[in-house]
């Protein structure tokens, strides 16, 4: 299959050219000096003209608790399929099943589920938790929350399967360093969150191998010039790559605009923290075991208190870099996609449009609406 487009966002800038797909690999990216060049590829079959329109790399959500009424807290495989299939019309074509702190049963048999589900789209499980502070508990209930144990994060990654490609942790508790290296050497990404954590802590984590913060500023002590905490430690070190949730809701846009220049497009990752509820009426829904009120896009526990999970899509959450930090789509295509595949290792594979990569694409309107996306060389929604 040949896509035309005069958009294609490359890894190097964006180019005119033609996309060459095969055996759901990109074979080759013929750059042309405009659409009706004759020298354009006539390899490849099928010619998709795609005009005027984006051509960019699948978006890729390492932080994903559900959509379209199913959540990934389940023991049956078929609802995190559906998961994946609602977030993979939204342009999403890598995701982190996400699991909420649960008892250590009911989360070996989520992860037993992730392992077994064949979503085309699915790229392993994230835990968040439980080994989280009580006193940073976010929408999550703190009675599940477990100090660092090696014997139940082992049960973890056994029934997962490798499955398990990020762990949310709190560094502070007693044992946690040891919990990062554990991480680490199963092949996991260790991510600090739901934490209290002093800048020291968190640098002590990231000796250790940590490398990640989950949605930076929520559930996180507030920054204070004097005392830094978990934000000022991961917004200064470079090593760290920051997950930013880009509603509008979880972090002001002038929040948002600080973290982009201290990080640059680089150090930062766009993800949902999606719920069930996205794409759904506004209405009352679940987060694990916990009632959450959906109320014109913003979700809380019922009752009042904490913002629970979003309704964001990878689609609004790219649309809303643009508008609120003020960047091109080339660096949005960085947040959503590149430094999520960095992130877990996948660069060989998935995270930008060049020769021998997958064929993870998404067309994209003027507006950045999502109107196709393609996985592995297939149409997995919609078609142009």
């Amino acid at each position: 299959m040949r896509l035309r487009s005069e958009r294609i966002v490359c890894p190097d800038a964006t180019r005119a050219g033609e996309v060459i797909v095969e055996h759901g690999r990109i074979s080759s990216v013929n750059v042309v000096a405009d659409r009706s060049d004759a020298a354009a590829s006539r390899e490849g079959g099928e010619l998709v003209d795609l005009g005027d329109r984006w051509l960019v790399p699948g978006y890729i959500d390492v932080h994903v608790h559900g959509g379209g009424g199913a959540h990934c807290n389940t023991a049956n495989a078929d609802e995190i399929a559906a998961v994946a299939r609602f977030h993979a019309r939204h342009g999403t074509t890598g995701l982190l099943a996400t699991t909420v702190a649960a008892p250590v049963e009911e989360l070996c048999a989520a992860l037993t589920a992730i392992a077994r589900c064949t979503a085309p789209t699915l790229l392993g499980a994230h835990l968040e938790g439980p080994f989280l502070s009580r006193e940073q508990p976010g929408a999550m209930d703190p009675n599940l929350f477990l100090d660092p144990d090696l014997v139940q994060l082992d049960r973890l990654l056994t029934a997962g399967r490798g499955a398990v490609r990020l762990m949310t942790l709190a560094p502070e508790l007693p044992g946690a360093l040891a919990l990062v290296r554990r991480l680490l050497d199963s092949g996991a990404v260790a991510s600090v969150g739901h934490t209290s954590a002093t800048d020291g802590e968190v640098r002590e984590a990231v000796r250790a191998g940590a490398n990640a913060a989950t949605h930076v500023f929520n559930a996180m002590s507030p920054l204070h010039h004097r005392e830094p905490g978990a934000i000022g430690a991961v917004l200064d070190l470079s090593e760290v790559s920051c997950e930013l949730i880009c509603d509008g809701v979880h972090v002001g846009p002038v929040a948002m605009r600080l973290l982009y220049r201290a990080k640059g497009a680089r150090g930062v990752r766009l993800v949902t923290d999606a719920m069930a509820a996205t794409g759904l009426p506004d209405g009352e829904y679940r987060l694990g075991g916990r009632s959450v009120t959906v109320t014109e896009a913003r979700s809380v526990l019922t009752g009042g208190g904490s913002i629970a999970g979003s309704t964001l899509t990878m689609e609004a959450a790219v649309q809303n870099a643009v508008r609120f930090l003020e960047v091109p789509i080339e660096e949005a295509v960085l947040m959503s996609s590149t430094n999520s595949a960095r992130l877990l290792g996948l660069e060989e594979r998935k995270g930008a449009i060049e020769a021998g990569l997958d064929a993870d694409l998404v067309v994209l309107d003027e507006r950045l609406n999502v109107e196709a996306t393609m996985v592995a060389g297939q149409w997995l929604a919609g078609r142009p």
